[in-house]
């Protein structure tokens, strides 16, 4: 066996000077205006106390614009009814819509919202505090959002604290102030009062400051004491989605699909499918491989030729927690034919009389040796002949028949058999091999592939320490995508039949022994599974087999993720 040794070459970057000349063609106007603008007076002064009014005012030293304030505004501690901001000339008027708490500290954050009126330039950072009452808080409570399945920073997630100890207030009541994420995850919650706070995160979708149904969300398992710096929280969703009918289509006249907004626990019913004028339809129905989406095949020309089809569908969806429910619903699937001209309708006709079965195969070159032969149809099959469709492998010039078995679904026929590596075959379907429910088969067709050997692969074996039966360790692509996962063993986790490429490890430890990778849950008080990247990427060859040794406990969780993955198949939330 052959262990990767692993060489890194630094680059040395040389750094250019941005004091070079600016040769542009023609004339040149003056300089860009780059600096943002700045306040220079307000009423009450940043940092009141004891103000009770209703309406601030703070003149800029420039004309100012507003760029996106419901966005970018964060009042803190909120409130239900946001105050409305306006710019006029130089001057950013803040009226607030409901009357301030007493003896409270509040901060406005307006991120990128104030904005010069000639270049838009944000004033980023600018903040204004006030007290309703004789003293204004100053601590400050710094920390980060990650996501805990990819370690990725997360940006624009709402952090907020609650003096209350209670579970139920995360749910239940605003927090009682709060902040939002950077680029970086980075969060600063200010003009924190001194004592002890519950501390949480949330993707707040429904933007009240507490945690709603189908929101993202991460909690401190401690209580944090003000001021405090460093804390991790790791936000992670769980594995619900809203699930609903979300369109019916009938855009061809023999088929009407139904398709659900995400993968239901179980597949669409049907309870009757009728014509307009109540005719019994003859019908046949298949479902994606996720099960959403249901295709109702109309088998006769009757049935085919109604213009509505009524549909009494019983389906899967979710209510407002998110908690699975049966619905019953009654559809119309109408079908409006094109207008065509004589010739058309002419020529439409012959191509519907010459039609054949567009089979294809996924026979090719460099066919891998784990994949399933197949031939596959547009529409459902009803007849195989199987004395037509043969498998040769070549031999010289010579081709030779293979013995095979036929596995059918509604759309697929495979062969299975034994194909050796680096052999080439014919795959042939005779005409007529395959006939689908309409009665359309399939032209002739000569399909060929070649298998891949041994010698194209390579074999990476992982051994995790400490060693933890419940580790399970996933091989990543470039876009942080998981091509394979095995479970640890005291031998290692073997991944096999890899192509040769550089690829990534990640690791989660499955506490709860289910086989899948675990986000929080509020409900359980419940932490996401832990996971742990392999900090470097790992290249293979082909015909060589590798080795890592990997002890994940040597890097700190948030420095081990690769600086190229980051972010690199998306955030998620």
């Amino acid at each position: 066996m052959v262990r990767l040794r692993k060489t890194f070459l630094i680059p040395v970057l040389a750094l250019v000077m941005a004091s070079c000349a600016n040769r542009g063609v023609g004339p040149q106007g003056g300089p860009k205006d780059s600096i943002p603008p700045e306040p220079v007076k307000s009423v009450p002064e940043n940092g009141a106390l004891d103000f009770h009014g209703d309406r601030i005012e703070v003149t800029f030293n420039e004309y100012l614009q507003l760029d996106n304030v419901s966005q970018n505004l964060l009042m803190s501690p909120p409130q239900q009814k946001p105050p409305v901001v306006k710019a006029r000339g130089k001057r950013l008027l803040i009226q607030f819509e409901e009357p301030l708490v007493d003896s409270t500290t509040y901060t406005l954050d307006f991120g990128a919202a104030v904005c010069d009126f000639t270049e838009k330039n944000p004033a980023y950072g600018y903040s204004f505090a006030f007290s309703t009452g004789p003293e204004i808080d100053t601590l400050e409570i710094h920390g980060e959002v990650v996501n805990a399945e990819d370690l990725n920073p997360q940006k624009g997630i709402t952090v907020g604290i609650h003096r209350n100890k209670s579970d139920s207030v995360f749910t239940k009541q605003p927090f009682t102030r709060i902040a939002k994420t950077d680029s970086t995850g980075h969060f600063r919650i200010e003009n924190v009062h001194e004592g002890t706070y519950r501390l949480y995160a949330i993707d707040d979708i429904s933007r009240d400051y507490r945690l709603s149904p189908g929101e993202g969300m991460a909690f401190a398992e401690d209580m944090i004491t003000a001021p405090d710096s460093g804390i991790v929280l790791w936000i992670s969703k769980e594995q619900k989605s809203r699930l609903y009918l979300q369109r019916s289509l009938r855009d061809k006249q023999h088929m009407i699909q139904l398709m659900m907004s995400s993968a239901p626990d179980s597949l669409t019913q049907f309870v009757a499918i009728r014509g307009g004028d109540s005719t019994e339809v003859n019908y046949l129905t298949t479902y994606s491989s996720r099960g959403d989406t249901a295709t109702i095949w109309l088998v006769d020309s009757l049935s085919i030729t109604q213009d509505t089809i009524i549909i009494e569908a019983r389906y899967r969806r979710t209510d407002s927690l998110y908690n699975y429910e049966w619905f019953t619903d009654t559809l119309r699937a109408i079908w409006r034919a094109p207008r065509l001209t004589e010739r058309a309708r002419a020529a439409q006709e012959r191509e519907r009389r010459n039609r054949k079965l567009e089979i294809k195969s996924n026979a090719r070159k460099g066919f891998e040796l784990f994949d399933t032969l197949a031939i596959t149809a547009p529409s459902p099959i009803s007849r195989v002949e199987k004395d037509s469709i043969r498998l040769y492998v070549k031999a010289d010039t010579t081709l030779h028949p293979v013995a095979f078995q036929i596995q059918q679904t509604e759309m697929k026929v495979q062969l299975i058999t034994r194909l050796e590596e680096g052999k080439e075959y014919e795959l042939v379907a005779d005409s007529g091999a395959l006939t689908d429910i309409y009665g359309v088969a399939n032209r002739n067709q000569r399909f060929q592939l070649q298998m891949k050997t041994n010698e194209d692969y390579s074999t990476l074996r992982v051994r995790v320490k400490p060693f933890d039966a419940k580790v399970r360790v996933q091989l990543l692509n470039n876009k942080d995508k998981v091509l394979q996962e095995q479970p640890a063993t005291a031998e290692g986790a073997y991944f096999r039949h890899l192509k040769p490429d550089g690829y990534y490890l990640r690791l989660y430890i499955d506490k709860n022994g289910d086989n899948k990778w675990t986000p929080g849950s509020w409900e359980d008080k419940r932490q996401p599974e832990e996971v742990y990247y392999y900090p470097e990427k790992v290249q293979t060859k082909a015909n060589w087999d590798f080795e890592e040794e990997w002890d994940y406990t040597a890097t700190p969780r948030l420095t081990s993720k690769p600086k190229e993955l980051i972010n690199a198949g998306g955030t998620k939330k």
